[in-house]
């Protein structure tokens, strides 16, 4: 009989090369290696294992309907895209959105805080025109001194305990504190 490579059988029973592997080493496969050092399997026992191969993964499907339908599967795979491309870009959208709420609660927190910047970079610009530059005074006005509640002011107090640590000694110095030291 003849002997065939591993990926020639595969082809032609239609199965993957992985499959026929793993059956090889298990053990219910038995092979040789040829003079090119791959391994070969003798066609007798592709067919004590798998049978006679299918004669459809033999033959070559008409290349007309294979193209009609690799046609049709980028049609659907573009549209899948494109659906996929409307949902990342309104995702998009919302998360600038949201980001631009973030900075006006940041702003206005700020304000709250009655924190101002020392110095303003001259090429730092709002990020929206109706954004206004504020100062304490816009403060004053939105921010009524009954909202705010004053920090109490303690103290930290810090507690240590220092617990004292022997020297530690030789062997030496311990005999000669227990002759001299009577503790």
């Amino acid at each position: 009989m003849p002997k065939f490579t591993v990926a020639e059988l595969a082809k032609k029973y239609g199965i993957a090369r992985t499959s026929i592997y793993d059956r090889m080493k298990n053990g219910s496969i038995s092979y040789e290696i040829d003079a090119k050092n791959r391994k070969v399997i003798d066609f007798s026992e592709m067919q004590r294992v798998y049978g006679t191969p299918n004669s459809q993964a033999d033959s070559k499907p008409d290349s007309k309907e294979n193209d009609n339908t690799t046609v049709e599967l980028y049609k659907q795979l573009i549209e899948e895209l494109r659906h996929d491309k409307s949902v990342a870009e309104e995702r998009e959208r919302r998360m600038y959105k949201e980001i631009e709420q973030l900075k006006d609660k940041i702003d206005n927190l700020t304000l709250a805080l009655g924190y101002t910047p020392k110095n303003i970079q001259p090429d730092s610009e709002p990020d929206s025109t109706n954004e206004q530059v504020r100062t304490t005074t816009d403060l004053q006005e939105t921010v009524q001194p009954s909202q705010v509640t004053p920090i109490e002011d303690k103290p930290i107090q810090q507690t240590t305990t220092a617990v004292p640590q022997h020297k530690k000694r030789g062997l030496f110095g311990r005999v000669l504190n227990a002759v001299f030291d009577h503790d």
